[in-house]
This record gives C-alpha cells, sequence and structure tokens, in this order.
C-alpha cells in the first residue's frame, strides 16, 4: 500500500503566509478599522498603524 504525499514548496507556503498569492475576491478575516490594512491573524495592536482596533471583517459591518 502506497500512499501519496503532496507537499507544499517554500515558496508556495511563503505566498500563501505572506498573501500575495491570495485572489482578489478572497479578504482577510481581520481588519484594521484605523487604516484598513488586512491581516490572517487577530493583533492587539496593529503592525501598520499602531492602532488598537482591529477587529473580524464578518463583525465590520459595510
Amino acid at each position: 500500500m502506497c500512499e501519496t504525499v503532496v507537499a507544499m514548496g517554500v515558496f508556495d507556503r511563503a505566498k500563501e503566509v505572506s498573501g500575495i498569492s491570495r485572489s482578489e475576491d478572497e479578504s482577510f478575516p481581520y481588519v484594521c478599522l484605523a487604516c484598513e490594512a488586512g491581516f490572517d491573524v487577530q493583533h492587539h495592536r496593529c503592525p501598520v498603524c499602531g492602532s488598537f482596533d482591529v477587529r473580524r471583517t464578518k463583525w465590520v459591518q459595510k
């Protein structure tokens, strides 16, 4: 019995983590309400502008 393992390449993983490979219709799960920067993880303080107003995008009504 042979199992096939598909490994993600280093560059593919780096693009996925950085958001470079993200398509236009996908959005980040967290957003800073002050500067509108998007993030894959929740920050207590925005690394871009320093604001403490980072929220989950599904909680923010546009």
